[in-house]
């Protein structure tokens, strides 16, 4: 079990690499630059020199490196090791609490979707399909895979259904009352797939937990005299991968 967890602490933090990469280029390809996941290789964002393969070593190349690029010297953001040391979490715990199978692999690959939609949420407001519907796919065949039959079904396309329908009736609501959408189609899909995933019974704690962190960040927001939207995307997340790991602080 031990050698179990810490393998997939370094698959973890080699996919939290390539996370990165994901974060960074998925909307940049969205907005039309000539770019894709794996061309061109790994560059510098400011100097756009390419990076050695050595210093892309997870975690140890920003440790190698003192959190500065090797080419022109520019400070390397602290996000590019978080991740890769979030992810290397994620995956060990995920494994030593459910084991290596079917249902944890996917819920492994939920979890690094999860991380990617997080920042790209907080950088761009953007939610896009090509994470949310892989994601909601997933989630329903990870949920599946813990309970094949057809009755465990049902409550899997109930839990998308209202995953996706509470949000968008309180937003057709807040539409109504003050001319203006209180939540993106984006967050609509990930309730979604959050419900088919971990229950409707849990999907209306997370709501409630996503809810109040939301609310926390706007207050700061707004204390701060800024008047900007800001993505709901990451308190959805955070909630849901809390309330996932709460089953595990209970046993």
């Amino acid at each position: 079990m031990i050698g179990n967890t810490l393998l997939f602490a370094l698959l973890g933090a080699i996919l939290g690499s390539f996370a990165n990469v994901v974060i960074y280029r998925l909307p940049r390809m969205m907005l039309g630059e000539a770019i894709n996941l794996s061309w061109p290789p790994s560059f510098c964002p400011h100097c756009r020199q390419r990076i050695r393969k050595r210093y892309n070593i997870p975690l140890l190349g920003w440790l190698w490196l003192k959190g500065r690029s090797q080419c022109c010297r520019q400070p390397i953001s602290w996000r590019y090791p978080g991740v890769e040391f979030t992810m290397a979490l994620l995956f060990a715990l995920l494994i030593g609490w459910q084991g290596v199978n079917a249902a944890s692999l996917l819920d492994l690959s939920l979890l690094f979707l999860l991380v990617v939609m997080l920042f790209i949420d907080y950088d761009y407001l953007l939610l896009p399909d090509k994470l949310t519907l892989p994601f909601l796919g997933l989630a329903m065949l990870s949920a599946w895979s813990k309970q094949p039959d057809s009755a465990a079904m049902s409550g899997i396309v109930a839990g998308a259904a209202v995953g996706f329908l509470i949000p968008w009736a309180l937003n057709r609501l807040f539409l109504w009352r003050c001319g203006q959408a209180g939540i993106g189609v984006g967050d609509m899909k990930l309730f979604a797939g959050i419900g088919a995933w971990q229950g409707y019974e849990a999907l209306f704690h997370i709501m409630l937990i996503a809810s109040l962190l939301g609310l926390v960040y706007g207050y700061f927001i707004i204390k701060a005299n800024r008047s900007e939207a800001f993505p709901f995307g990451p308190a959805i997340i955070i909630a849901a991968v809390a309330w996932l790991f709460r089953a595990m602080l209970a046993a």
